[in-house]
């Protein structure tokens, strides 16, 4: 019988005890996962480093933030695994971890958070492999990125309008100018002679505040208007060069401002991606390029590496986890490519602000958005306030301030003393309407489709005429002209050229 009762005896778990009043193990794993989960451990006592030396709170939160290194202002989600597992004097629990990294992708593993009871009290361990099993003492983790490709700006039939252009960063190195001013004149003349406009006179200030050896940006052109240029910028003292690609339209002046253009991140995009986005990066800074940076710029490839804390650099291969890049979407917009090149031809010749939009009758579907002169900003043709005066019918029966969704931003007008205030595109959408028997909402972005168009108006009839604009339907086209401070004078004869070059 006490043979058998001390078989029953050494059979039993062993569990080691601590002091009636102090915590159970599994209080003090709580405790902890408590406080990692926030990223700070005050009020945890009795923490020790794997080697055995005491944590204070400091001390501790200084060590995790350390080991997470490029995540640790990111918490994590901790998920502890049923109850600790106790070994006579040891015990551990299985913790899940999850992190979310940039752009929403999370980052799935367990690992293990040990103990030891220690003069009848729980002690529990913060070393480099309680934030990830394969992280090793002097290490911490580090997040690196690498671009997707970005995605396309078509035109109704898949014709590119806008997408990855090669390009020339021209910059200066303080340094190696040896006459300031003799640099910024042959500078705004070689510009000049590309016709690129780049305000050089803030240069001598620019160079003078930055470093000798610094990259001092000065305009990025298109490699195609670079070579013209190329020998001359190659022989002039100072200048540096670097190569690249940026998402741009089909030409300089391809529906430029409808478009946008791309380029590295500025500060206000960093703040507003909510970590998205970081220095060095390429997003859309204007235009459908910026309405729709998410979809165009896609995931870029991460992944999680160890890296000596020190500075050092891990080795290669040794990624904890790699999330692959996903490629940019193609937005695919209703414009026609001889129809906005004929619009944007047409208003080289003036230098006043003007516009030209040209919408199809039948479907309401926009085919030209065009600025000039060369507008590289303010999209006039979408947003410009043009008054006019009464209108055959019922402002509110041709679109005027309904909510349009044409998936860009767009002024759809206002009725005022005596007539309508409108943009260009609202007094070409209005004379489709007339020619069309009924207002319909036009169409730019088909896809990702915006949300439902404006709904359809009732019959409408007559003829719009406004002063200073020249305005009509030909065909199927219905189109409107707009030159700032010009009349019919002005106007017709664009109307004409257009008209002359889509027919």
């Amino acid at each position: 019988m006490a043979f058998l009762l001390a078989a029953l005896v050494l059979a039993l778990p062993a569990v080691a005890a601590c002091e009636p009043d102090q915590p159970s193990v599994d209080d003090r794993f709580a405790g902890f996962v408590a406080a990692w989960r926030k990223g700070d451990f005050a009020g945890v006592a009795d923490l020790l480093t794997p080697q055995g030396r005491a944590l204070d709170t400091a001390a501790a939160n200084a060590a995790l933030a350390g080991f997470e290194g490029d995540l640790a202002a990111r918490r994590p989600a901790l998920t502890p695994h049923g109850k600790a597992f106790v070994d006579h004097s040891d015990a551990a629990l299985t913790v899940g971890v999850r992190w979310t990294l940039p752009d929403g992708r999370t980052w799935d593993y367990d690992t293990t958070v040990t103990a030891r009871l220690l003069n009848e009290r729980w002690r529990l361990y913060l070393g480099a492999q309680t934030v990830h099993p394969a992280l090793q003492d002097g290490q911490k983790l580090a997040l690196r990125s690498s671009p997707a490709k970005r995605g396309v700006v078509a035109a109704a039939d898949g014709t590119q309008i806008a997408g990855d252009v090669p390009v020339v960063y021209i910059g200066v190195e303080p340094q190696r100018v040896p006459d300031v001013d003799a640099l910024v004149k042959r500078l705004d003349l070689l510009f000049q002679s590309v016709k690129v406009t780049v305000d050089v006179q803030g240069l001598p200030a620019r160079l003078k505040a930055a470093k000798p050896d610094a990259f001092v940006d000065v305009v990025t052109l298109r490699k195609s208007d670079y070579t013209e240029i190329a020998g001359d910028l190659g022989a002039t003292e100072g200048v540096r060069l670097r190569e690249g690609s940026l998402s741009l339209p089909l030409t300089r002046t391809f529906a430029r401002a409808l478009l946008g253009t791309s380029g590295p991140v500025t500060k206000e995009l960093i703040d507003a991606s909510k970590g998205a986005l970081e220095d060095g990066d390429i997003a859309g800074l204007t235009g459908l390029q910026r309405q729709y940076d998410t979809q165009l710029r896609g995931l870029p490839g991460l992944s999680v590496v160890p890296v000596d804390a020190t500075g050092g650099k891990a080795k290669a291969g040794d990624a904890l986890v790699t999330l692959p890049a996903k490629d940019g979407a193609k937005v695919v917009t209703t414009l026609d490519v001889k129809v906005q090149q004929a619009a944007d031809a047409a208003l080289t010749g003036t230098a006043k602000q003007s516009a030209l939009v040209a919408i199809r009758v039948s479907d309401g579907a926009v085919l030209a958005v065009a600025n000039g002169p060369d507008a590289a900003g303010y999209d006039l043709a979408l947003l410009g306030e043009v008054p006019g005066p009464a209108w055959p019918a019922d402002p509110a029966a041709l679109g005027v301030g309904a909510p349009w969704h044409l998936g860009a931003d767009v002024f759809t007008g206002r009725a005022a003393s005596g007539g309508v205030v409108a943009a260009p595109i609202g007094y070409a959408a209005a004379a489709a309407a007339l020619a069309r028997g009924k207002w319909q909402q036009p169409v730019l972005v088909k896809d990702p489709a915006p949300d439902e168009p404006a709904p359809a108006g009732p019959a409408v009839s007559g003829a719009l005429d406004v002063p200073g604009l020249s305005l009509g339907v030909r065909g199927d086209i219905a189109y409107c002209v707009y030159v700032a401070g010009s009349g019919a004078d002005v106007t017709a004869p664009i109307a004409a050229t257009f008209l002359a070059a889509v027919a």
